[in-house]
């Protein structure tokens, strides 16, 4: 059965988008069928994630009418589809959303929309195209609060909220505090992605993280998540593991 994930975060520039095309990566790479879609009709990017750049076809044309979803869908190198929305046009029918993923989803294992930022009509649709919401914030107030908002949305839609995942963090005394975050947001805190170069590198690079830098922290804790909404908890990693990790994360190449 195909589990349809929206992620959501209630404001934009916490790498919702960096996080969605990387945890598509890490479950293709672990042998499931990944469908990654750009929710985000007023600002998609998904695409420049991978290097498409701009597409013939978009999934607002889906959506329109003007064509099938078939036409619209990339595969890409890294093992995942990718349905990409316009960078050049900024509205969509995204009521119709759910209707059109119903008609494509076939043997799919997951389908990951990266929604909007905020919680207007565009969040709401991908939300209502979901059977499951994930939580992306960075651990600092304004961006906990906007994601506060995001999971009532999602309660008040009956969506299953699979829990947080905390961006960008540098473990620094100016971020609210982990039991803090657990207390406002109520709900669990499935990963902690750390803030690094590595993650810049490979949006500058078209390439997502977890394949440019496979062994690094950054890499390793969005594998962490990938497991973790599977039900699963990530397998330990070795002295060599961590060991490896180090490395890459000095390594200037």
């Amino acid at each position: 059965m195909t589990r349809v994930i929206s992620v959501v975060s209630g404001k934009g520039g916490v790498g919702k988008t960096t996080l969605t095309s990387n945890l598509g990566v890490s479950l293709a790479k672990q042998g499931h069928d990944v469908l990654l879609i750009d929710g985000n009709f007023t600002g998609a990017n998904m695409a420049q994630h991978f290097g498409l750049g701009f597409q013939d076809v978009s999934l607002n044309d889906v959506l329109s009418g003007e064509a099938y979803i078939t036409q619209a869908v990339a595969k890409h190198p890294a093992g995942v589809s990718i349905l990409p929305a316009s960078i050049l046009e900024f509205s969509a029918n995204g009521e119709s959303l759910k209707h059109t993923l119903v008609e494509f989803l076939g043997d799919k294992d997951f389908v990951l929309i990266d929604a909007g930022a905020g919680t207007n009509d565009e969040v709401e649709h991908a939300i209502e195209a979901s059977d499951e919401v994930l939580l992306v914030s960075e651990p600092e107030l304004p961006s906990l609060t906007n994601c506060l908002g995001a999971k009532k949305l999602a309660e008040q839609l009956e969506r299953d909220v699979l829990g947080l995942v905390l961006n960008s963090v540098r473990k620094e005394k100016s971020e609210v505090d982990k039991a803090d975050i657990k207390n406002l947001i109520e709900t669990d805190i499935i990963g902690r992605v750390p803030d690094h170069r590595h993650v810049r590198e490979g949006i500058a690079l078209r390439e997502p993280v977890v394949s440019y830098k496979p062994k690094s922290e950054v890499s390793n804790a969005i594998k962490d998540v990938s497991h973790r909404i599977q039900g699963n908890e990530p397998p330990k990693r070795t002295l060599k593991d961590k060991l490896a990790s180090k490395i890459e994360g000095v390594s200037p190449f």
